[in-house]
């Protein structure tokens, strides 16, 4: 069975160059099988820095905290009984892939905390689960409001892609956004925006005789309602 947690939980953690973020749990499992965290660091739309990488400090139960660098080494994580290992791998476009094992077989708690070695800040995201390919999750962020004149010219809003999987969104152009009799109508979408990236959703406004706020949750593969929902506030021209 599928374990998969997002983090973090609202927002990225953002990171100033130099920065050690906080310690953070994650779910191991008891058994010595490893566990997936996928990250992804964010600098600028469409754009990886491609800077020095971070380093992951892990800690197991009371144990200290040990580094991780992304280089593939194996290292041994202190803890009760054999402990654990870990280790990481820096994959293209920023995203990192750590793999950690309970040797300790036990259900001590495990937590993780990343330092930010760039010379820039950077948000990160990741993904926890036991299984690997389940760590390519999309975050879908979308512009917090649409606002959108009867009769007027086409409106566009942002939609960006924080997660380290691929997003997908499945509303077919000329969907009307907001229900079934919204004026409102979606006239072009991405079919799909890789991690990093930035694209635009494109509406077009029927008659509005007084002002309507509409709100349209988007089918996609980001299980988050909330990111997918849209907020629409459509004007008399």
């Amino acid at each position: 069975m599928s374990v998969i947690q997002i983090f973090p939980r609202d927002e990225p953690l953002t990171l100033m160059p130099g920065q050690t973020g906080p310690l953070i749990e994650f779910d191991v499992p008891i058994e010595p099988v490893p566990m997936f965290l996928r990250f992804i660091a964010l600098w600028t739309d469409n754009t990886p820095l491609k800077g020095a990488p971070p380093v992951f400090g892990i800690k197991l139960g009371e144990g200290l905290i040990t580094q991780v660098a992304a280089d593939d080494t194996e290292v041994g994580i202190p803890g009760p009984q054999e402990g654990g290992t870990a280790s990481c791998r820096r994959l293209p476009d920023d995203i990192y892939l750590l793999t950690v094992t309970n040797h300790s077989e036990s259900s001590t708690t495990w937590k993780l905390r990343i330092k930010n070695r760039a010379n820039q800040t950077l948000r990160f995201v990741w993904v926890n689960s036991n299984i690997t390919d389940d760590t390519f999750q999309p975050w879908m962020a979308l512009d917090d409001q649409l606002s959108i004149t009867g009769r007027g010219p086409v409106s566009f809003a942002a939609v960006r892609n924080w997660g380290p999987g691929t997003l997908t969104i499945d509303d077919s152009p000329g969907t009307p956004v907001g229900g079934q009799e919204s004026p409102v109508v979606l006239v072009h979408r991405p079919a799909e925006i890789a991690p990093h990236g930035v694209d635009h959703l494109a509406f077009r406004c029927g008659d509005v005789l007084s002002r309507r706020e509409l709100e349209h949750t988007f089918r996609t593969n980001d299980d988050k309602v909330d990111r997918a929902t849209l907020r629409i506030v459509a004007d008399p021209f």
